[in-house]
């Protein structure tokens, strides 16, 4: 009954120890995280919303510019279908076009 046991080893501890210390390194950096933290409150309180004025405008008119050309793209893919559809039944049914052609 000794030969089984049933206790999982404990994994192997990782103990990490800087080597260097940079106490003025550390300092700026908790200066500059205290900074942005000021000129995100101060945004905030102005209502800055983070874009650039004439932003949306300027999105606003690219978005309408390629909607346009967009539609034209669509309406051409779709007469280039329609064509190629008609030219694939013609083939594989000249009389019909024939008898629609004639009134027969």
């Amino acid at each position: 009954m000794g030969l089984i046991n049933f206790t999982m080893p404990k994994p192997r501890q990782f103990h990490y120890r800087p080597r260097y210390y940079d106490e003025r390194r550390e300092r700026l950096e908790k200066i500059k995280a205290r900074a942005e933290a000021e000129l995100a409150a101060e945004k905030k309180e102005a209502g800055y919303t983070g874009l650039e004025k004439g932003f949306l405008t300027e999105r606003r008119t690219n978005s309408k510019l390629k909607r346009k050309s967009l539609e034209k793209q669509s309406a051409l893919r779709y007469i280039i279908i329609l064509a190629a559809l008609l030219g694939l039944l013609y083939m594989i049914m000249p009389e019909f076009f024939i008898a629609f052609w004639t009134g027969k």
